[in-house]
């Protein structure tokens, strides 16, 4: 029988495709195949004129690209041809370009509509209906979420979560708990710190001494200085003041600042000094401190000079001139027992002028009473009363 011959009718492959093979040798068992099948029953194999049995007299291998295998080696030269029964084909593979462009669903899927999965057992698609699917999925309590409460993989479940509640995890599982103490948190998420919680260990420390925090206008709060501006108007009360000695009172020296101005004698007033720079306490005129003097006696400001000339005439010198006397300074000379006429009363200037005049004054009539006010070194002590 010759190669190109036949047993029965030649072979008709119409649409089917065909692969002539023509390098057997007698020794090759192994040849490529042009197209990839599935499976070697999807074969019409020829090898001389005779059709090959699938499975016993060859196989296709799982290379690629494929080989149909032969048991024995076809002798030298003879004609091989391969009729495809069945053609495997490669259809695309799915990427999410694919999706591009394509409608998305607006509302939850209808209970009709079909997804399709792979069932992995039976190796093929299935459609499944999304009421399947939505219903494989069990309610959940009212304000709940699904949680996996313990330290390991396992089924999840249901943790409920009151109004203000967190959910907060220890490492063993989850609990809804509400803040408390402290702090605590409304629904709309504000949280509220309890007053006077915040202690002086909380705060941040200051690093420079005779500091605060707060700030002198609106803004961040820092480490100042107290300022005017941050003491209110009237917000000193004395309650809020140093401690003064009693009879004290506050001035301003001659720096400026506020200083106590302690308290004069009896009988003394408040008063502007001779320079008119500064407050100070003396006696005040016409309010003598009066005391009886029986012999020669050196009057201070403010003095009130009783003199007792029942025996002997007596001095009464004015304040000494080293001071010398503050404009005001008062001394009164009073004769107490009326023998001024017998018993002169001298009133010794003391290096002052009386009345203007470098001379000492005397009251030779009997009970008789002068006053004498020092104007200034010119004037010296002038009468205001005689």
């Amino acid at each position: 029988m010759s190669a190109g011959s036949y047993i029965g009718r030649q072979p008709q492959y119409g649409f089917f495709e065909k692969q002539v093979i023509t390098t057997a040798n007698g020794v090759l068992t192994s040849f490529a195949l042009n197209f990839t099948t599935a499976d070697s029953a999807q074969l019409l194999v020829s090898v001389g004129g005779v059709i090959q049995q699938p499975g016993t007299a060859y196989t296709v291998d799982a290379s690629s690209p494929q080989n149909i295998v032969f048991t024995e080696a076809p002798a030298n030269g003879i004609e091989i041809f391969i009729i495809w029964l069945g053609k495997q084909t490669t259809g695309p593979t799915f990427t999410s370009g694919m999706l591009t462009g394509k409608t998305a669903l607006g509302t939850s899927p209808a209970a009709d509509d079909t997804f399709l999965i792979y069932d992995e057992n039976a190796g093929v698609l299935k459609k499944v209906a999304y009421s399947n699917v939505h219903t494989g999925i069990a309610d959940m309590p009212a304000n709940s979420v699904k949680v996996r409460d313990a330290n390991s993989t396992g089924t999840p479940s249901d943790k409920t979560v009151g109004d203000t509640q967190l959910l907060i995890g220890d490492g063993t599982g989850f609990t809804a708990a509400t803040l408390s103490g402290d702090v605590t948190m409304a629904n709309t998420g504000a949280v509220t710190i309890a007053a006077d919680s915040v202690t002086y260990d909380m705060m941040q420390d200051t690093t420079t001494n005779n500091r605060v925090l707060g700030a002198a206008t609106a803004g961040t709060v820092a480490e100042v200085q107290v300022a005017t501006d941050m003491v209110a108007d009237n917000a000193v009360t004395l309650a809020k003041m140093a401690g003064l000695v009693r009879g004290k009172i506050i001035v301003g020296d001659a720096s400026g600042d506020p200083s106590a101005l302690t308290m004069g004698t009896s009988e003394q007033v408040l008063r502007v000094n001779t320079a008119g720079t500064d407050l100070e306490y003396a006696d005040a005129v016409g309010g003598a401190a009066w005391a009886l003097k029986t012999g020669a006696y050196t009057a201070v400001a403010g003095d009130g000079v009783m003199v007792d000339t029942s025996s002997s005439a007596i001095t009464i010198t004015l304040p000494i001139s080293s001071g010398p006397p503050s404009l005001g300074d008062f001394v009164r000379v009073l004769d107490a027992t009326g023998n001024a006429a017998t018993n002169n009363i001298t009133v010794a200037r003391n290096g002052n002028n009386i009345q203007g005049a470098a001379a000492d004054l005397t009251i030779a009539t009997n009970r008789a009473a002068i006053g004498l006010v020092y104007v200034n070194a010119t004037q010296g002590w002038v009468l205001i009363e005689n």
